[in-house]
């Protein structure tokens, strides 16, 4: 009995160290995107249109579900912000986009696990109505109709990143990495 709890705490050592690093790792290629590619963002309203945040938060939500999603873009946001290379925007929209891409990722692997990385596309949800309502709170641009223009600046750096993630988890799976990779049956 023993040597199956054993066995049992060392799959799931090995499950968190995979999620750990991943975290790590997709840390850095945040970082390195946002910073190494000036040409991949233009600023407008304060807000830095980069589709390359959204690629990290599109993958890591599926792959390793929310909480490490959350982690890993707020260590991406807490770093561009502190380099200034990134906004205060980065916060908001990073975090709730990453958090919705998990939760979506979660409910589709436990009900259709072969459409899981359709999560990828939810990032819109988070990213847009969440994240660009929290910045028309933090720096109101004018009235309610403002709002607008918050969700189409969200819009227009989440839209194509999370899609550009949803190929490159094509891609990662035809090359056998998923989320199973990452989470017990």
């Amino acid at each position: 009995m023993s040597n199956i709890k054993s066995s049992e705490s060392k799959v799931s050592q090995i499950l968190v160290t995979k999620r750990i690093s991943t975290t790590a790792i997709m840390v850095g290629v945040g970082l390195v995107l946002s910073y190494l590619n000036p040409f991949a963002y233009i600023t407008i309203f304060g807000a830095k249109i980069n589709p390359f945040a959204h690629v990290v938060n599109a993958i890591m939500g599926v792959l390793v579900g929310p909480i490490y999603a959350l982690v890993t873009a707020t260590i991406i946001a807490a770093l561009r912000f502190s380099l200034a290379i990134g906004t205060i925007h980065a916060f908001h929209g990073g975090m709730s986009g990453a958090i919705v891409v998990g939760i979506f990722a979660y409910y589709l692997w436990k009900r259709t696990p072969k459409y899981v990385d359709l999560a990828a596309l939810s990032e819109p949800i988070g990213t847009i109505f969440i994240g660009g309502t929290i910045a028309q709170l933090i720096t109101p641009t004018g009235g309610i109709g403002a709002i607008f223009t918050w969700w189409g600046l969200f819009a227009a750096s989440c839209i194509p990143g999370c899609v550009i993630g949803f190929v490159i988890l094509l891609a990662l799976r035809k090359a056998d990495i998923s989320r199973e990779d990452f989470f017990e049956k």
